[in-house]
């Protein structure tokens, strides 16, 4: 972490893929559109109370254009006890049988998450108020991001408070691309279909590794700054996640 110490990279693009617990009650049926910034947050906390940490994606970028990008894969947790790769799993199907089986055989040196949040608060990412968040609809990634940071305790149950830890943490300085494209003319939809209406294609990896989502957010997200924000980078619009503050 010598390049953070020295104060170069300056952005962090952050990405999570994970898995959520299909067992989750008392959470509001209706669609998250017609429900509180308080209803949402507390919709996602109960879906991740449960939830697996997959892969975490971070790019780190400086003002100079160069980027570093790493992706870890995790051993998978639930409950701080280790799941057996043998186990059945009850989670939400965001990943087909075949993708869960091949990320459960690709783990040569999986990471484990406590040991990770150890090494997270030593790292010089957090408290540290140089840093811009960058993140593409990031409710689950900052909700998932916030759990490693605070070895997985429990969220708070409050937004407010759930705030103040993001503040903590990270700081004031979140942008969001999926909240911020509502203030551009022409773009709107996913990752995917931003990135290719700014002309941005996919330098390495493919779509739900997270390294690889992490750097195409950060190229999507440089290439609408440069268009459309380039006074400040969009910075007006700091702080607001997608799929908890607005949707």
């Amino acid at each position: 972490m010598e390049a953070l110490e020295g104060g170069n990279y300056n952005r962090v693009t952050l990405d999570t893929e994970f898995m959520l617990d299909i067992d989750t009650q008392n959470v509001p049926e209706r669609h998250p559109r017609f429900l509180t910034p308080e209803e949402r947050y507390h919709t996602i906390r109960m879906k991740t109370d449960n939830g697996i940490i997959r892969q975490l994606g971070l790019t780190l970028s400086a003002d100079d254009g160069s980027v570093l990008v790493w992706e870890f894969n995790f051993v998978l947790r639930r409950h701080n006890h280790f799941i057996p790769l043998y186990s059945p799993f009850n989670f939400t199907p965001l990943y087909s049988p075949a993708e869960i089986e091949e990320f459960l055989g690709m783990q040569l040196e999986p990471i484990d998450s406590n040991l990770f949040s150890r090494l997270l608060l030593s790292s010089g990412l957090l408290h540290n108020n140089r840093i811009t968040w960058i993140l593409f609809h990031g409710a689950f990634d900052i909700v998932f991001f916030i759990k490693l940071a605070t070895f997985w305790s429990p969220l708070p149950h409050s937004l407010v408070e759930f705030k103040s830890l993001i503040m903590t943490y990270l700081g004031e300085h979140i942008l969001d691309i999926k909240y911020i494209i509502s203030f551009t003319p022409n773009l709107y939809g996913g990752l995917e279909k931003v990135a290719a209406a700014l002309g941005v294609e996919r330098v390495v990896g493919r779509a739900h590794r997270a390294g690889s989502d992490s750097l195409l957010t950060w190229y999507t997200y440089k290439r609408m700054a440069d268009i459309y924000f380039p006074l400040d980078g969009g910075m007006r619009h700091a702080g607001v996640i997608y799929g908890i503050d607005h949707i």
